[in-house]
């Protein structure tokens, strides 16, 4: 069975980005770098409160470095989101909206963007999961690790293949490069941090999280080959 990780988008931000991928591809002669920028933006932050920020919310007192994590990452997507589009004509963002749109979906009326995960990582999740509901702490890190390595995926499928699309010079692409860097690291050491703090018993909140993204690939209709 294949998995995907689906993660929910606002019904405004996504029809912003169904507008722009239209303008577009039916030619728009007006500059649409800043208004992608601006939705690609909301979109990366939306998916990062999802993962990072219920972390925040779900937290004690005890891991308070987890609020200014997540507004740190934020800061930076707002940064740099729109200024690395902004180097661009709108033929050569085409490609790049493309890719993303075919991750866009909806379904029973919620907007998402998913993309799909390894299947062996997720068999290991789960089985450690598994594991940590029974009460074994030792199965915490190895979990969390498995999680962090499906969001890296996600990362991969999100923001480093869409910015090979867009072809940077040198200098632009070592400085997303470190961007890219700099935030992920900056989440992944957060999700570390919860096996610090948290036994088996207090994680259950933090994997019941985790597992809603995971979803079954849905399976494809050979009579109907639209996107879904």
């Amino acid at each position: 069975m294949s998995y995907m990780i689906s993660l929910k988008l606002k019904a405004e931000t996504h029809q912003r980005f169904q507008q722009i991928h239209q303008q577009l591809n039916q030619g728009e002669n007006e500059s649409l770098a800043k208004p992608l920028g601006e939705v690609l933006a909301d979109i990366s932050c939306e998916i990062v409160d999802q993962v990072f920020g219920e972390i925040a919310r779900l937290s004690t007192s005890g891991d308070q470095e987890s609020e200014k994590a997540v507004q740190q990452i934020i800061d930076t997507v707002r940064k740099y989101m729109p200024w690395s589009v902004s180097f661009f004509g709108n033929d050569r963002l085409i490609p790049m909206v493309n890719y993303l749109i075919k991750m866009a979906h909806e379904k029973n009326g919620q907007n998402y963007i998913s993309y799909r995960v390894d299947h062996v990582l997720v068999v290991e999740l789960l089985g450690c999961v598994e594991q940590v509901k029974s009460g074994n702490s030792q199965y915490v890190s190895p979990a969390l690790k498995a999680f962090t390595e499906m969001v890296d995926q996600g990362v991969t499928h999100l923001v480093r293949e869409p910015k090979k699309m867009l072809k940077f010079n040198f200098v632009v692409d070592k400085t997303l490069n470190g961007v890219i860097s700099f935030t992920t690291q900056i989440g992944y050491k957060r999700l570390e941090k919860i096996g610090t703090y948290y036994d088996a018993h207090e994680t259950h909140r933090y994997f019941d999280h985790f597992l809603m993204f995971l979803n079954p690939e849905p399976k494809k209709d050979s009579s109907n080959n639209s996107e879904s």
